[in-house]
This record gives structure tokens, sequence and C-alpha cells, in this order.
């Protein structure tokens, strides 16, 4: 019992680490994660490496964000021989007892979080070195999974086209937009979105730059309603990426089904329905118990946390002229994270329904023992104490895998320009559905310099 009670990770820093977020202190979240690295335990070791490289990505130390990615990365790889010792484990207590290996679109990002890194560092070379990884993950996933279930990322794909129209290599950079199309269209039903402005208008832009006539005749057919998309004009213009990382990621909760045995079972549950509180759990676990004819089976429940922000308004504000975009979106994380739950939900109860079946039958064992094992007057009676103590452990040890990548953003959004060079202030104000400001405009200098890509990204705790 004192097992159960001390397994898993528990997350009692993330509000305090959300509270520094949204109050613009992002080195204090460092600071929290660091601090809670032993409650995180040696089974979610992946997962303290995501929120490590995530915080300090947001505090601006980009190279320990990759040296703490990189080793996630590392691990990943890794942690896809499964050990018998924690499966047993799994199936005497719960899914905590095996290692975190992250949702497939958690393990894409750490490719993302890494591009983005080399991004804002000026490192496209190494940046591309990403897109590669992205990429490979991805082919791979789609050979390994069901063609229904999560495979591709629309925005991993757009990120990666983007890097290669950066570092000049057009026709790879079409064929990453037209995989992020697709992959928008065809995600369309779960993701709540379609394919973006930008990415559209940056299919008109790169095939026009490759002299694809006739693509780009198709495209401009399709997308009539579109402005004309920017380009570059000569080595005196500069292009800027600023990726808005906004609202917080969703988190998972336990969801408890109890199957009754009997009709008593049955009106037992019936009754302890009105214990609504967080101790409901365990003074239930007590009475089923107690009682033998109920089984528990818990799984997870996905909580989102939807952003405020609607969009963004950048502008570049030089000495003679004012440069203004929107930023769009271009990633649903909680309906990425939906989707991920949903493609192995099935999965989850017919695991949960094994193991609480399982572990319930060892219970009833250990009682058979313990009354093999005194005298005939006692036996029935130390039988019975000995099952219900086993059956209530089994039950309050029954608990969902809640662990997920928290730090990530609700959602992403983008705006590029492309400017003649010079000095800048750059202009941030996010608003909200309604249009009205959330938060206070920020500000910072920002010099472009002739044929530069400068990539920026900002977070938006709302």
């Amino acid at each position: 019992m004192l097992c159960v009670t001390s397994c898993g990770i528990r997350s009692q820093h993330y509000p305090t680490l959300e509270t520094s977020l949204r109050q613009g202190n992002p080195e204090r979240a460092v600071k929290i994660v660091e601090a809670a690295k032993e409650t995180y335990g040696s089974q979610s070791r992946l997962l303290y490496l995501m929120d490590r490289g995530m915080t300090l990505h947001l505090a601006g130390h980009y190279h320990e964000s990759n040296k703490a990615l990189e080793e996630a990365d590392a691990l990943i790889g890794d942690l896809y021989t499964r050990h018998l010792r924690n499966e047993v484990s799994a199936l005497l207590l719960n899914d905590l007892q095996l290692p975190f290996r992250g949702e497939p679109y958690e393990q894409v990002m750490v490719n993302v979080v890494k591009a983005l890194n080399y991004g804002v560092l000026g490192d496209f070379e190494e940046a591309l070195v990403e897109a590669r990884k992205i990429d490979h993950r991805l082919n791979v996933l789609t050979d390994s999974v069901d063609p229904e279930d999560y495979h591709e990322d629309p925005f991993a794909r757009y990120l990666t086209g983007l890097l290669y129209e950066t570092a000049g290599d057009l026709p790879n950079a079409l064929i990453a937009y037209e995989k992020s199309y697709t992959a928008y269209t065809q995600a369309s039903s779960w993701l709540g979105m379609t394919p973006p402005q930008v990415l559209r208008q940056d299919l008109l832009r790169v095939t026009k730059m490759l002299h694809l006539d006739q693509e780009h005749e198709a495209y401009r057919q399709a997308f009539q309603d579109l402005p004309a998309p920017q380009e570059m004009s000569g080595m005196a213009r500069a292009q800027l990426v600023v990726i808005s990382l906004n609202g917080r990621a969703p988190y998972l909760e336990d969801t408890f089904v109890d199957v009754p045995i009997s009709m008593d079972a049955l009106n037992l549950l019936a009754t302890t329905k009105s214990l609504n509180s967080p101790r409901r759990s365990r003074k239930q676990a007590l009475l089923y118990g107690i009682h033998g004819h109920i089984v528990r089976i818990g799984v997870p429940k996905l909580i989102p946390q939807k952003t405020k922000v609607r969009s963004s308004t950048v502008r570049m504000v030089s000495a003679d002229s004012t440069r203004e975009e929107q930023t769009q979106r271009v990633y649903n994380g909680a309906a990425t994270a939906k989707k991920n739950l949903d493609d192995r939900y099935a999965g989850l109860v017919v695991k949960a329904v094994a193991r609480a079946a399982g572990k319930m039958a060892a219970a009833e064992g250990i009682g058979i023992g313990a009354g093999a094992a005194v005298d005939k007057e006692s036996k029935d009676l130390v039988r019975a104490i000995v099952s219900a103590i086993a059956r209530i452990f089994v039950l309050a040890s029954e608990e969902s895998d809640k662990r997920s990548w928290r730090t990530l953003p609700d959602e992403i959004q983008v705006a590029r320009f492309w400017l003649p060079a010079g000095p800048y202030m750059l202009q941030f104000q996010s608003v909200d559905r309604n249009g009205q400001p959330l938060g206070v405009q920020s500000q910072w200098p920002v010099t472009l310099e002739p044929g530069q890509v400068r990539l920026i990204t900002k977070r938006v705790v709302f």
C-alpha cells in the first residue's frame, strides 16, 4: 500500500510552473522543473527531459534546451525495447510502472522544438538535420500504424518545408509543403482546421520560383481568395518568421469504471456515487474491497485547456514604414492529443479490464492461501479478512497513466515577413476571440541583415 501511494509522477508542480510562464518568468519555470526532478522518478525520465527542454527554450537557453531534448530523443529510441519486469509490475499495479515513452505526437514535437532552437540561433544547417529526423519519424510511423491512426503531423511537415526553403532547397521545400497540405486536408475532420493561408501562399510562391507553371496555375485556381504571396526580391531583403506558442497543453485525469458482478454490488454502486470528492475513490475502494463483488478499471480522460488567443498582431516598425501581419493557426495541440488518445483508447480499456481481472483473481488467491495457513476454526475468518484487504489494495492501486508533455502549447501560430534589411521595432499584441487585447503589448528591437532569415518564438500563456 505504501508503494501505491508513492508510485508514479505527481503533478503538483505544474500549476506553479504554468503561473510562472503566465507571469512571463520562464527562468523560474526552469527552476521549478529542476526542483521536481526527483518527483518525476526514473520511469518518467523522458517526461522530465521534455519539460526541461521546453522550459529552457522559453527561457532563451537554446543550447541547454537542445542538450536536454537530444537526451530525450535518444531515450525514445532506447524505450522501444520493453522490459518484462516493468510489464509484470504494470499488470500487478498500473501503467505508471512502465517507462513513459510519450505519444507519437510528443515524440515528433521533440524534434520540432529542437529545430526551433536551432532556427532561433540561426543555425539552419542543424535545423535541417532535425527536419530530416521529423521526416524519418513520420515515415516510420506511417509504415507501422493503421492508416486511420495518427501518422502525419501537418505542422511538423510545414516546419520542415519552411526550413528547406530557408536553406534554398526549394524542391524539398515544395515536397514538404505538399505533404503538409495533404495532411491538413486529410486530418481536417479531427484537427478542426483546414490548410492555413500561409501554407497556401507558400505553395503559390515556391511553385512560381521553381517555374512549375502547371502546378502553380492549379494552385492559383484553387486559392483564388488569396492575395499575391510575398517573395524574396534581391539580397537587400530579409525574412522574419514569428512563431507564437499559445496557451497550455491539455492534461489527463483518471476516469474510473466500476463494474458490479451482483445485484447487491449494483445497489452499493448507486449509493456511493454520492461520494463526490477527491477522496471518493479511496472511500469506495474500502467499501468495494469489503463487499468483494465490484471490479474497477481506470482509463485516462483528456482535459483541454483551450487558449483564449484568437491571433496576434505583429508590427515591424522602421524609421520610414510600418508592416503588419496577423499570426495564423498552424497547430491544434488539444485536437492532436485527443486523436492520439482515441487511437489507443480501445487497447487501454482491454488492458485495464485484463489487469483488473488478474488483480482480483490474485486477491482471492491470497485469501485462499492465507486461510490454508491457519487452523480450521480460523480459516474462514482469516480468508475473508485477507481477501478484503487484498481487494482494497487492488482497487486503490488502480490508476491510469496520466503522464503527458504539459509544457507544450495548446496552439501554434505563424506570421512571415519579407522586409528590407535594417533596424526595426517588433511590436507584438495578442487578442482574444472578441478582438480584445490579452495582456500588454510587448516590443523589442530587431535588426535584419541583407538576405538574412530570422526566426523568433514567443510564448503567450492565456
